[in-house]
């Protein structure tokens, strides 16, 4: 499964993995790479600014967050491909 990215410079999402909804917002920043925040369905932040980068657990840190989110595309997302770019929703490695 993967998280329904847009080239939107802001955008608010939800996802439900393993029955649970989660918000999400992605951001391009003014230094030039994209951003995720996550949120509970009662908007409790689970984590803010996570950068989106190829090739990385990015949730490997936060012990707290039950899943995990990888791409193995060749290059960071840039402002206009996001869309293209393919973020998976993974269980997390223990």
């Amino acid at each position: 499964m993967y998280l329904p990215l847009t080239n939107n410079p802001e955008e608010n999402f939800t996802a439900s993995i393993d029955d649970i909804i989660y918000n999400f917002r992605q951001l391009w920043n003014g230094l030039g790479f994209w951003t995720l925040d996550i949120k509970d369905a009662d908007g409790v932040a689970f984590v803010d600014g996570v950068k989106i980068i190829t090739q990385e657990y990015l949730l490997r840190q936060y012990p707290h967050i039950p899943f995990d989110l990888r791409s193995d595309n060749e290059v960071d997302p840039g402002r206009q491909d996001l869309e293209s770019f393919l973020l998976d929703i993974s269980d997390k490695d223990v």
